[in-house]
């Protein structure tokens, strides 16, 4: 009886202690030393990572009239609201013309009129963070620009002498993602710098090969060789800095459109980081 006792107080003293043990204060100011560190350390690696450095940066002063063109109020952010906000910072006048109001803008990709109005004023709010001088949207039809061509392109042929930009941004001819709409937008601005306004440069914007390899891991675009060869190579990178900022405050203002960013690299950084270690936003001019 007796050793049995003494059995049972020695399994009792050999039991863990289950209860949490908090952190002592040296712990505790060591880990708050430690963990920004190791953020910052993780951030710098991204920005190298997604940097660059053998493309020549091009200085925004020398351009003072310049005229944004992209299907869907969101694309201008993503793409190049950086340098959108460097242009207007620098003193240009910066027209944002957006081709369609979005109405497909849904995970179903099904119209919806109401969408119209909210993508409207979300477009709004983002002219002014990103110091937009004045926002144009049309109503082509999303999703239907590619059956619209003529229309749209006899549209644009009269609404670019009457802006007179001296610079034009856009996608590329592989429209980043290969979303009908964006390809569109490019292959009539294209074909018009080509026949109407020959000394008119277009910038599109292009993705460095390691970013593009690191987006397609990470499932934010797919695995296309039929949109892949189709991609501009960057010739020249335009530096944020600051601007970056303001992007992400425009990112966060399209509140219908989140989602877009979140299904696949949302899964692995906050968007805000994400887009923060994009220091550079990077062009192929059109020949």
């Amino acid at each position: 009886m007796g050793s049995t006792a003494g059995a049972l107080r020695l399994a009792g003293s050999c039991r863990p202690n289950l209860s949490p043990r908090w952190p002592s204060r040296g712990e505790a100011l060591l880990l708050l030393l430690i963990l920004p560190g190791a953020a910052l350390v993780v951030w710098v690696a991204g920005v190298l990572f997604t940097t660059d450095l053998a493309l020549p940066v091009c200085d925004v002063r020398r351009f003072k009239n310049v005229l944004v063109v992209f299907p869907h109020a969101d694309d201008e952010t993503l793409n190049c609201g950086g340098a959108i906000r460097r242009f207007s910072t620098a003193g240009a006048t910066v027209t944002l013309l957006l081709l369609t109001s979005g109405e497909r803008g849904n995970p179903l990709g099904a119209a919806d009129p109401a969408l119209k109005a909210i993508r409207r004023r979300e477009a709004e709010q983002v002219a002014g963070i990103l110091g937009v001088s004045r926002l144009i949207q049309e109503d082509f039809g999303d999703g239907q620009l590619r059956d619209r061509m003529d229309d749209v392109t006899s549209y644009l042929s009269r609404a670019i002498p009457q802006i007179g930009p001296d610079l034009i941004l856009t996608h590329d001819l592989a429209g980043l993602d290969g979303h009908p709409d964006h390809v569109a937008c490019s292959e009539m601005l294209t074909g018009l710098r080509r026949t109407h306004f020959q000394d008119l440069p277009i910038w599109c914007v292009a993705l460095p090969r390691r970013v593009l390899r690191l987006l397609k891991l990470v499932w934010q675009l797919a695995n296309d060789a039929s949109v892949d060869e189709r991609r501009a190579i960057p010739t020249h990178r335009l530096f944020i800095g600051t601007g970056v900022v303001p992007k992400i405050r425009s990112w966060y203002a399209y509140q219908s459109q989140r989602g877009s960013l979140g299904k696949g690299l949302g899964k692995f950084l906050p968007t805000w980081i994400a887009l923060s270690m994009l220091q550079f936003e990077y062009f192929a001019e059109s020949a």
